[in-house]
């Protein structure tokens, strides 16, 4: 995977400690890189440095000036230092300021609120400069400390994937360039990991599969459409199984699910094309299950992608990132793997899925 596992905090205690934590959780139901990260997130906050007192500590990194003096913004409850910091862990922004963020509490609940509050500030930010420049933030707590693995780039496998690539169809290069594109982008370089978007990251990945889905359409043709009289029968169906009267959520899933599809039906049908062949023919529905049809709707994939998309995603809630990037790490295999119906590679192994 292009990002490694966050390793452990500092010494063996503490390692015992994660894990037991992290067992706990997942005995209790969560999936286990869930309850490792979540885990992960807890230790830190027991482990408050004594440094700080009992205010959060964050860095506030942009291209701005800083200020002349010490900034107030006493609604926000945050001090920024004018003084402009060097060799921090922010190595690519113009400018780097300390500041401090009042908590009531050193628990997960305050935290979020303090971490709500400093979006509202660089938001507003954001609003003043018209979006025309940088702005972000970083505490050890909330982000951790950036990992990754270096590549080599005189890799093995690069003449073949290159031979492979430029081999595809013109009308098949178009879609699997964006596609690479979208993979591409998905991360920050090391030095640049600090800043690394979960979201960001997450609609990355959802856009390379869907340029994947319409590679494989271009090739394969569109999924054969039901009959009118089909369809009618699946609609019946549908509405029968619905425990007493249909809900409004009943009939707009009946018809986004059966009489409209679209997109849904399509990717469906690109799964089975492209997974189709032992030993993975298994793997295009365990896939289309995990983007489409969990009993959990809130853990869909392609849900989570529309609730990125539509503003119901809490971004500054620890808990929720933990829970993408959890499902993120099934997005980023299957993705992964549909590159290696077109450019044969070893793709990665199938993780562990919620099916």
């Amino acid at each position: 995977m292009p990002k490694q596992a966050k390793q452990p905090p500092g010494n063996h205690t503490d390692s015992d400690l994660l894990l037991e934590l992290a067992h706990e959780l997942h005995n209790g139901g969560a999936d286990w890189w869930e309850a490792y990260s979540r885990a992960m997130l807890e230790l830190r906050i027991r482990e408050w440095p004594s440094r700080w007192g009992d205010n959060l500590q964050i860095f506030i990194y942009g291209d701005f000036d800083p200020p002349e003096e010490e900034m107030h913004i006493e609604s926000l409850g945050i001090t920024i230092s004018p003084e402009k910091l060097e060799n921090t862990i922010i190595r690519s922004a113009l400018c780097v300021l300390k500041a401090t963020v009042t908590i009531d509490e050193k628990n997960l609940d305050a935290v979020i609120d303090a971490s709500r509050r400093v979006n509202v500030l660089l938001g507003a930010w954001a609003l003043a400069t018209w979006g025309n420049s940088a702005c972000g933030w970083w505490c050890q707590i909330t982000h951790g400390i950036p990992t990754g693995i270096v590549g080599v780039l005189d890799n093995d496998r690069l003449p073949s994937l290159v031979e492979g690539i430029l081999q595809l169809p013109q009308e098949l290069r178009t879609k699997v360039d964006a596609a690479l594109y979208w993979v591409r982008k998905a991360r920050e370089s090391l030095f640049e990991d600090y800043r690394a978007d979960l979201l960001r990251m997450y609609a990355a990945y959802w856009n390379a599969f869907e340029c994947l889905v319409e590679a494989t359409i271009s090739i394969a043709g569109p999924p054969i459409r039901p009959s009118r009289t089909d369809k009618q029968k699946l609609v019946n169906q549908f509405m029968a199984q619905c425990s007493g009267r249909p809900t409004v959520a009943d009939i707009q899933r009946c018809y986004h699910e059966i009489v409209d599809p679209g997109f849904v039906r399509k990717a469906r049908h690109a799964l089975e094309v492209c997974f189709r062949l032992a030993p993975f023919s298994d793997l295009a529905s365990k896939y289309a299950r995990e983007c489409f049809d969990l009993e959990d709707e809130h853990d869909r994939l392609y849900q989570i992608r529309n609730d990125i998309n539509h503003g119901n995603v809490d971004a500054e809630n620890p808990d929720e990132q933990i829970r993408i990037e959890t499902r993120m790490n099934c997005l980023q295999v299957m993705v992964l793997q549909m590159f290696g119906c077109f450019v044969p590679y070893p793709a990665p192994a199938p993780p562990h899925t919620t099916s």
